[in-house]
């Protein structure tokens, strides 16, 4: 699958050497857990206040199980900042490689965000037509229901807030911790991707599929290229692209 992604620290030239600065498989999945762990709570707990504003605000007083887009909206949202400063306290505790070359944040060459660019467009396109050729709605019915009950906060959730805490913790932290172990470049990118698909538990089988196919090519992009920031604009891409079909929809 060509050369592995680059870790590289200030005057260390081996890649396997920067790679065994990271922490280790075991410590990486037990520390992704945690982070999903506490962003989950900190969204649970930081929608309540929020809730209670709105009600201030409009009167209207949110029924958690009605207005699941909304609550889902503002919990991606609040989310986001929390999972990027967890995923940066994780890696500073490592003391390794600093955190812009741990996690990735550099940018790739034009001709490399081009080709990963048209790349996604390509997989977006066969989605789309094997929706199409399975006789499937181009949008799930549970994403035009989410929009409905959560409005236009769910566009910026979408496309700014999932994008950001999804790739810091999934191909910003996890997947350089599994690089290092016997799962290799393909295993590392298999499991990310599965985890990944994980968290979208409101879809079915085939929506499923599609987020972790998605999954991979993200990982792939993150382990060729090494720019995290390539991964975070080809999900807001994704996702915008999603929220448009939506608003076209609705």
């Amino acid at each position: 699958m060509g050369e592995p992604l680059a870790i590289e620290t200030e005057g260390v030239a081996s890649r396997a050497e920067a790679v065994g600065k990271v922490w280790g498989p075991w410590a990486t999945v037990g520390l992704g857990v945690l982070l999903v762990a506490v962003c989950t709570v900190v969204q649970v707990i930081a929608v309540v206040p929020i809730a209670g504003v709105r009600l201030l605000v409009t009167g209207v007083k949110t029924n958690y199980a009605v207005d699941q887009g909304w609550v889902l909206a503002w919990m991606t949202i609040v989310g986001a900042p929390v999972a990027v400063g967890a995923t940066v306290l994780l890696v500073r505790l490592r003391k390794g490689p600093s955190v812009v070359a741990y996690l990735g944040l550099t940018w790739p060459r034009a001709v490399e965000a081009i080709r990963c660019f048209l790349v996604l467009l390509g997989l977006l396109a066969a989605m789309h037509l094997l929706s199409w050729a399975l006789g499937r709605p181009l949008m799930p019915e549970t994403m035009i229901a989410m929009y409905q009950k959560a409005g236009l906060p769910l566009v910026p959730a979408l496309v700014v807030a999932a994008p950001l805490a999804e790739e810091f913790i999934f191909r910003g932290f996890l997947l350089p911790g599994l690089l290092g172990s016997r799962l290799g470049p393909t295993g590392a990118i298999g499991i990310t991707a599965l985890a990944f698909g994980s968290l979208h538990i409101q879809y079915d089988v085939y929506g499923f599929a599609a987020v972790v196919a998605c999954g991979v090519l993200f990982g792939w992009v993150r382990w060729r290229t090494g720019s995290l920031w390539l991964c975070v604009l080809l999900h807001g891409f994704m996702n915008l692209v999603a929220a448009v079909e939506i608003l076209l929809f609705v």
